[in-house]
């Protein structure tokens, strides 16, 4: 609590550098070889991710595991990307009326979930987090067994299983906190939240509803996240969306 944002930040600063890949250099070595990556935080998780030719999925899985355990984030870094989410944020959600009415019902929906929450953090909280945050962060949840590894291409399982137990495999596991599965109470009144821009000249009406969980109801989850992908394209679990 207090630390919103944390998870998108540290996702920023990841590619900071560790001792044998300086900083900006992941993303350069990348692209000499011909490929791309990127990363993106979600609600649920942070994802890192890399397209390439085949020959290269040993460097890169060397790279991914190295800055998994041997990141390195100096103060005036910190602080010059802080400022960069900080800039994000003005620009996805401040600047945008759109933007601004989905925080505003995502806040409004859940009352005690932390989907409440908005991923890139709430602007006061953003301008307190610092390196210290970054990196209790990243030690507490940064381990191959709060991770998962996904390959798709033209390999073998045999050929990625043993690079993942070549390079991830000498990372040692570490005590994860009890994830604690926080419900909701149950929802007595609709909320009606109406924002006003003088920069909007078309009204946008939405609505979006709580949805059960696949551990709450296995059989309604599903038929609504195959509901949701048909009306809306597909959203994250826990509800559905219709504009």
């Amino acid at each position: 609590m207090g630390k919103s944002g944390i998870a998108h930040f540290l996702e920023h600063l990841m590619f900071k550098g560790t001792p044998s890949v300086p900083d900006g250099d992941f993303s350069r070595r990348i692209s000499r070889l011909g490929g791309q990556d990127n990363a993106y935080t979600t609600q649920d998780y942070t994802a890192y991710y890399q397209t390439i030719a085949r020959q290269h999925l040993p460097t890169i899985m060397q790279m991914e595991a190295d800055r998994m355990t041997h990141l390195i984030l100096r103060e005036g870094e910190v602080l010059s990307e802080r400022d960069v989410i900080i800039e994000e944020r003005r620009q996805r959600v401040d600047d945008d009326p759109a933007g601004r009415l989905d925080e505003m019902m995502q806040a409004s929906l859940f009352l005690n979930h932390p989907y409440r929450l908005p991923v890139l953090g709430w602007e006061h909280e953003m301008h307190g987090l610092n390196r210290a945050d970054a990196i209790a962060f990243y030690g507490r949840w940064y381990a191959p067994n709060n991770a998962v590894l996904v390959v798709a291409g033209d390999t073998t399982l045999a050929e990625v299983k043993a690079l993942a137990e070549r390079d991830f495999g000498p990372i040692p596991a570490r005590p994860l906190p009890a994830r604690a599965r926080l419900g909701e109470p149950p929802s007595y009144a609709a909320r009606r939240i109406v924002l006003r821009d003088p920069d909007v000249q078309q009204a946008t009406w939405q609505r979006i509803y709580l949805a059960p969980t696949d551990r709450e109801k296995p059989a309604q989850s599903a038929a609504l996240d195959v509901l949701g992908e048909i009306i809306a394209g597909g959203q994250p679990a826990g509800y559905i969306a219709i504009w």
